[in-house]
């Protein structure tokens, strides 16, 4: 399975992780062990343990691995380890995940409802910044458009039926929660606003959006003049946020943006 089908299910268990066990408190998703690998989903339980969480498709004996792989590496015999998958798990591997004392539940994305009030951040991948207050100091004089944005799609574009989560690592990414792709994110790095279109229109819109503002660029047009490049970002487009004159400035891009996203949900 690839591994984008999995994130709508992390996304919702994000939310919705009363359906695991009640009383957890979310730490992180994409958490670093060792330095070298990523669960996804670290929670803290009502005893105070850390519990590890896994989400697949399936689980197969790569998933079990990995998830025996985690344990190692984290070595804290108080620390729990879980595997959640969307599809029920046949007799065998059940068996197996208890005589190696996983965890395991089955949980179908299709079944779970999330309505937020408000736009929700979740730290990602053991972020130095912690909060987008943090990320907006960073940026500095371009903190306030960067606010003006957020306050926009916190205000206009979430709903309780389309609800947004804001993932916080090297910038804030907003990402649909029943989406497995993100739409739009402000970097720290380069100080940059980032539309993604995942559904492969980038250059098309590109095109059309550079007419009016002309500030725009896309990864590949750095890079021309290079033999045998590959474009790295091939559904993205940025702008420096210091070309951004206001927020009517970018607004029909952020709508674009986010319609796309909402069309691929």
């Amino acid at each position: 399975m690839k591994r984008n089908e999995e994130i709508v299910l992390q996304n919702k268990l994000l939310i919705r992780h009363d359906l695991i066990e009640e009383a957890l408190t979310l730490i992180e998703r994409e958490s670093v062990i060792d330095k070298q690998k990523r669960c996804d989903i670290l929670f803290k339980d009502i005893n105070g343990r850390n519990l590890y969480i896994e989400v697949k498709e399936v689980v197969d004996n790569k998933a079990i691995e990995q998830i025996l792989e985690y344990r190692e590496l984290v070595g804290d015999e108080d620390a729990r380890f879980m595997l959640i998958s969307n599809y029920p798990t046949n007799e065998i591997f059940c068996s197996k995940l208890k005589e190696l004392q996983i965890e395991y539940m089955c949980k179908n994305k299709k079944d779970i409802e999330v309505h937020l009030e408000n736009v929700v951040e979740i730290l990602k991948g053991n972020s130095a910044y912690r909060n987008k207050a943090n990320i907006i100091n960073k940026l500095n004089k371009q903190g306030t458009i960067a606010n003006e944005i957020y306050d926009y799609i916190a205000n206009y574009l979430h709903t309780t039926d389309t609800p947004i989560i804001c993932n916080i690592s090297d910038g804030i990414m907003f990402q649909l929660v029943q989406c497995n792709k993100k739409f739009l994110s402000i970097s720290t790095i380069g100080d940059r606003l980032l539309f993604h279109f995942p559904d492969g229109n980038r250059d098309s819109l590109y095109d059309r959006y550079k007419l009016i503002i002309p500030e725009l660029y896309r990864f590949k047009d750095k890079y021309l003049d290079r033999e045998n490049f590959k474009d790295k970002e091939p559904n993205q487009i940025d702008i420096n946020l210091k070309y951004v004159k206001n927020l009517d400035y970018i607004k029909p891009l952020i709508d674009e943006a986010f319609k796309h996203a909402v069309m691929n949900r």
